[in-house]
C-alpha cells in the first residue's frame, strides 16, 4: 500500500546515518587495536634482542678466565641502543666458595630490561 507519489522501498536517512555511525565506531576501534599491536610488536622485538645480547654477555662472562668479582657496566657499540650491567659474586652457600653467581641485566630504556643469572666456576687464582 502506497501513501503518496514519493514512497519507494529503501532505507531512510536516519537508518543510513545510524549505520555509518556504527561503522565509524568499529573502524576507530580497529585502528586503536592496530596501534596497540604495533607497540607490542616493537616491545617484543626489543625484548628478544635484549635477551640474545644478555645470553651472549653471560656466555662470555662464564667462559672468561680473567673474570673478576664486582659490577661492570658497558654498551654493545654505537649500532645497538642497549647497555648492560654485569655482576659477579661468590655463591652465598657455605662450602660453595668455588662457584660464582653471574648476573647480567640488559637495558634499552629506563623502564625496560632483561635479567639473566648464571653460574661459573671461580678462576684458579680468585680470592
Amino acid at each position: 500500500m502506497r501513501h503518496g507519489p514519493w514512497h519507494e522501498d529503501g532505507f531512510t536517512l536516519i537508518e543510513v546515518m545510524v549505520s555509518l555511525a556504527i561503522i565509524a565506531t568499529a573502524m576507530v576501534s580497529l585502528l586503536g587495536l592496530r596501534n596497540y599491536d604495533l607497540r607490542m610488536q616493537t616491545l617484543s622485538r626489543e625484548t628478544t634482542q635484549a635477551t640474545l645480547l644478555a645470553q651472549a654477555r653471560l656466555y662470555e662472562a662464564q667462559h672468561d678466565e680473567n673474570r673478576m668479582l664486582g659490577i661492570f657496566e658497558g654498551d654493545f657499540g654505537e649500532q645497538v641502543p642497549f647497555w648492560y650491567r654485569q655482576s659477579a659474586s661468590p655463591l652465598p652457600v657455605p662450602g660453595m666458595d668455588d662457584v660464582w653467581v653471574l648476573q647480567v641485566s640488559v637495558f634499552w630504556s629506563e623502564d625496560n630490561r632483561v635479567d639473566l643469572t648464571g653460574f661459573a666456576e671461580a678462576p684458579e687464582d680468585s680470592p
